[in-house]
């Protein structure tokens, strides 16, 4: 299955009486998407439209859709910055709930989703986060070479993305305050070992992204019942394994914490209700 995800052009901060565009999405940001993600979409707005680095390269080679979504009445102030995580809220609600046999997911850069208030629910999740792990070419890394790597190491993506699958599977469903012990954490540290020796191989600088997931615990597909009272008790306080290397002066690490926080409510019973990351920019490695 595909696995395709729908983020923002920027980053946003609502003010008393308007809105401040801190920055649009970065270079480095569309190489992490799409390294990492079959599809992405991006969308705008009648009302505000922010380009993204490359944009008519990206979308003439199929790597971005940039749809935009038609607001109608009389919109200003802060309700124009609210109408960005509108309309990616309205793209991912539509996904969701079509036939599309890619696996959607709304993505954004930064610590905590932001989510308009009619899209979002107070849920039980359990976070899982990949800190100082992914490796992702600088932004001046040409889109071609990107999607060249892609192809050519489809397996070790593969065995990532599986690995992954497996981890979020074997805590749900038998949770373990131990999980150190789980077959799946040493199939993950294997698979981002290799990914991170293959890029090496192939860029001179990269940059380690977290990554963060909200999976359910109240009505998704992978567990339910007794399970998910156990995942929620067992990881109520934060949960931190080391994954073996020290990247950057930081080491890599998973951390599971199980909380109620806002989630999207459209994926309110899928198993995974958002997705977020963000780079350790000040951290960077170069090639061996």
């Amino acid at each position: 299955m595909e696995r395709g995800v729908i983020a923002s052009p920027a980053l946003i901060d609502i003010t008393f009486d308007g809105f401040m565009m801190k920055r649009s999405i970065s270079p480095e940001e569309i190489r992490y998407y799409a390294l990492y993600w079959d599809k992405i979409i991006i969308p705008g707005s009648n009302l505000v439209y922010v380009g993204i680095p490359e944009e008519e390269l990206l979308i003439e080679t199929g790597v971005v859709e940039r749809p935009r979504v038609s607001f109608s009445g009389s919109w200003g102030g802060s309700d124009l910055g609210h109408s960005f995580a509108l309309a990616q809220s309205e793209v991912a609600e539509a996904l969701l709930k079509s036939n599309d046999s890619c696996d959607w997911v709304l993505h954004q850069m930064g610590n905590s989703l932001a989510l308009p208030s009619k899209f979002k629910t107070q849920q039980r999740n359990l976070r899982f986060d990949l800190i100082n792990a992914l490796p992702v070419p600088s932004g001046a890394t040409p889109i071609e070479d990107i999607l060249d790597f892609k192809y050519r190491r489809k397996d070790q993506l593969g065995v990532l993305h599986n690995s992954l699958d497996e981890l979020y599977l074997q805590v749900l469903n038998s949770p373990d305050p131990s999980f150190s012990s789980l077959r799946a954490v040493d199939d993950l540290k294997k698979a981002i070992s290799e990914l991170n020796q293959v890029s090496n191989e192939r860029w001179k600088i990269t940059n380690k992204y977290d990554f963060s997931a909200q999976l359910n615990l109240d009505g998704g597909k992978l567990v339910q019942g007794v399970a998910a009272g156990a995942a929620f008790d067992y990881f109520s306080n934060p949960t931190d394994l080391p994954l073996g290397s020290v990247i950057g002066g930081l080491t890599s690490m998973i951390k599971l914490q199980a909380k109620v926080s806002s989630t999207f409510e459209p994926a309110k019973n899928q198993s995974s209700l958002g997705y977020l990351s963000s780079a350790h920019t000040e951290k960077v490695i170069s090639a061996l």
